[in-house]
């Protein structure tokens, strides 16, 4: 990817002297960027543009380039690359739109560039893009005019789409933090996200990445680099519709719809996903402060309303206000004019007119060991205080910078004294005491560390064989229940015992056999949820009460299931599917008939390790009643975590399970086990 950013000359094809010629913009940007490489200019009628000769070929350049920047028409691209790749260019950003976008019969023309970037060894970005800005080269090859408004940041941006990726650039400079590289990668035909995004995490100039996806490509490669980054990685994910939105068949398949996976793939993988830009801006002006190394707050604000406001704020997104020690206290009380505000924390000076007292009250608070952040919030009108109000937003960036604490620093002013106070800063400003706190409290919770994304060893007595040939007469559709009992059995999964019957005797003997008392559940594959057709008899003491079942549920079909009734215990349902992009994903929650109702579930992507199942069940409210409540005994939260592992694996290893429901899953005290169970088999 470097190649690409680092490019030393660039040809620009498709310029001419036209006034509505889009390639002189690109002429315009490297100009205006201050790109110090080589410059040549190819279009079929030749001329002269902005000082540079326009060549009619790519063959007729005088050397081989680093780097071409494609904007002809749609169909005279792969002609286009063929003799970029004759003249030895290796890296391409091709803008053109009119491929798949505008649908199926453009497919060829993708084909034909796929064929000749493989011919040639060539790597592209786009097309359908803006191309790539390098800020400390000066590189900038988008089609649409731009400024470099803001000095080069540590903000690195790659955007799906032209458009918002510009948008993004443009909050940058407008916050005073700009950026340092910038990609447009438009319909991914060749290079996409995931190269990109090793790349910035290699990048030195690079301390925070924001993505704008519409699509995901190769998901699970994704979370790999992802799980890498030591550098916070915030991603926009829109397109929230899709596969997901279509009312699948099992439990698991209608609720793990494919945005709900998305956010779950991000959340394993340490990525932070939000909702829109202005979201993305939040994360980015909070991941550009020091690292907040715990919850301790101090609030300092000028405005009790706000003082308020930021005391909300600080409970909900998990802050701790330890109060001011005394001597904070009494150096603010000394210079309070009417003494009718008591100092706690959140801080309210708004009986203290004193900036020098404003910032010495900072430094103090920053010093504290029990402080891990400050928030520090300040109003004025720029009419009296203008100068010492901006020389105070400037020493509170000194004062960060020595600390190497953050001080989300909110100003309230006048349009025109925030936008000075934002170009003069240095660091980014906040507007809002909330969207400060959340900046910090992602900050705050960033690990900022390699983590492990998915298990790397099998658990215990995993016999994969044992599981195939089980299930290896099973064809596309429903896994017959015996079946699918057999294959969970090869993974260590526990079942309730079990027996199939096909008439009202051999019922009755299955009952005997297993003791009473049974359930008797209809074994027809097409029947899915049986409490809600009758398809199921539970606590049956008796023979008799087992032939009148049978009897009852023989309108389903002639073979039931005859399974021991458990012991008591706590309902949940552990489930899955496979993914396109992500692969095996595992669902857990509260399970039973309620399951569709409160959608109380958490989802991972497999294969998992304990303490990732174990996060599944923390963000399920009924994880505390495994813990044991009102003189209750604790139930085996272990045996749990231990089925959703190995459901984990058994989803990872058995690619044609296309969806798998285990609901309920009763906990005791001694274990757990399925007590119901579904599958379907897809072709592979």
């Amino acid at each position: 990817m470097e190649r690409f950013f680092d490019a030393t000359s660039v040809a620009v094809i498709g310029v001419s002297s036209s006034p509505t010629n889009l390639g002189r913009a690109i002429v315009f940007n490297l100009m205006e960027f201050q790109y110090q490489g080589l410059i040549y200019l190819v279009g079929p009628k030749g001329g002269v543009f902005a000082g540079h000769r326009i060549y009619r070929s790519v063959a007729d350049l005088p050397e081989t380039v680093d780097l071409a920047a494609v904007l002809v028409p749609a169909r005279a691209v792969p002609e286009v690359i063929r003799q970029c790749g004759e003249k030895g260019i290796r890296r391409i950003v091709v803008e053109s739109a009119g491929f798949r976008e505008l649908g199926d019969d453009r497919l060829e023309l993708e084909k034909e560039i796929r064929e000749a970037l493989w011919r040639y060894g060539m790597r592209m970005i786009g097309p359908n893009c803006i191309g790539v800005i390098n800020r400390h080269t000066g590189l900038a090859v988008p089609f649409m005019p731009m400024r470099a408004e803001a000095p080069p940041g540590r903000v690195a941006i790659l955007s799906q789409s032209g458009g918002v990726g510009a948008t993004m650039i443009n909050h940058c400079a407008a916050e005073g933090i700009g950026f340092s590289k910038f990609a447009s990668i438009g319909n991914k035909l060749d290079v996409n996200e995931n190269d990109l995004l090793a790349y910035y995490l290699e990048d030195l100039k690079t301390d925070v990445i924001f993505g704008y996806l519409e699509g995901i490509a190769q998901g699970r490669r994704l979370m790999e680099i992802a799980a890498r980054a030591t550098k916070p990685i915030v991603v926009h994910k829109s397109n929230r519709g899709g596969a997901g939105a279509v009312i699948a068949r099992s439990h698991s398949a209608s609720l793990a719809t494919d945005d709900a996976v998305t956010d779950a793939a991000f959340r394993q993988c340490g990525m932070l996903r939000v909702t829109d830009q202005n979201e993305g801006l939040t994360a980015i002006k909070g991941f550009l402060l020091p690292t907040m190394r715990g919850r301790r707050l101090a609030v300092i604000s000028r405005s009790g309303g706000h003082a308020v406001m930021a005391a909300d704020a600080a409970d909900e997104f998990g802050f701790q206000l330890p109060p001011f020690p005394e001597e904070l206290v009494k150096m603010a009380e000394s210079h309070a004019r009417a003494g009718v505000i008591q100092f706690h924390n959140p801080m309210d000076l708004g009986d203290v007119f004193d900036l020098e007292l404003y910032e010495k009250l900072a430094w103090h608070t920053v010093a504290r060991p029990d402080i891990d952040g400050l928030l520090f919030i300040h109003n004025y009108q720029g009419i009296f205080d203008a100068e010492g109000s901006r020389q105070l937003v400037k020493s509170l960036g000194r004062l960060m910078a020595e600390a190497q604490k953050p001080i989300a620093v909110c100003v309230f002013t006048m349009h025109k004294e925030l936008e000075l106070n934002r170009k003069s800063a240095g660091y980014p400003l906040f507007t809002d005491p909330r969207d400060a706190l959340r900046a910090l409290a992602w900050n705050r919770d960033f690990a900022g560390k390699p983590r492990r994304v998915f298990a790397e060893e099998r658990p215990h007595g995993v016999d994969p064989e044992k599981t195939r040939r089980a299930l290896a007469a099973s064809t596309e559709g429903p896994v017959a229940p015996d079946a699918l009992a057999a294959a969970l059995a090869g993974y260590g999964i526990a079942t309730v015992p079990w027996a199939v019957a096909a008439d009202e005797e051999e019922a009755a003997a299955c009952a005997r056999r297993l003791g009473f008392p049974v359930a008797v559940k209809t074994a027809a594959l097409e029947v899915v949820h049986k409490t809600d057709v009758g398809a199921v008899a539970l606590g049956l003491a008796d023979e008799e009460a087992v032939r009148d079942a049978y009897r009852r549920l023989a309108r389903f079909g002639p073979t039931v299931l005859v399974q021991k009734m458990a012991s008591p215990g706590m309902e949940w349902i552990v489930g899955g599917r496979q993914d396109e992009n992500f692969g095996p994903v595992v669902l857990v929650g509260l399970g039973g008939v309620y399951v569709e109702v409160f959608k109380e579930t958490a989802m991972g992507i497999g294969p998992l390790e304990k303490e990732q199942a174990r996060e599944l069940v923390e963000r399920c409210r009924g994880a505390a009643l495994l813990r044991g409540v009102r003189g209750r005994p604790p139930l085996h939260e272990d045996a749990l975590l231990e089925t959703i592992v190995r459901l984990s694996w058994f989803l990872y290893d058995c690619p044609q399970i296309a969806e798998v429901d285990m609901n309920p899953v009763r906990v005791d005290e001694q274990g757990c086990m399925a007590l119901d169970w579904r599958a379907v088999v897809r072709k592979v």
